[in-house]
């Protein structure tokens, strides 16, 4: 079988983008069963990053940093 013969998903190749996971139906029908709503995804996820970017770990690292 030549590599022209793969059928490829693009996920196989590398991961998919925040967008496209909060856009898929299968993963908005398990967060709609446990009451999770896109934005609140978002709203984590920009939290988290700027902690990142700002070096802020919040209580825990700061109790593992005085450990």
């Amino acid at each position: 079988m030549e590599n022209n013969d793969l059928m490829l998903d693009d996920t196989l190749l590398g991961e998919v983008s925040l967008g496209e996971l909060l856009s898929d139906p299968i993963a908005l029908l398990l967060m709609d069963r446990d009451g999770v709503m896109p934005e609140d995804v978002l709203r984590i996820v920009r939290v988290t990053a700027g902690r990142i970017a700002s070096n802020d770990c919040g209580p825990v690292g700061a109790a593992i940093s005085a450990a």
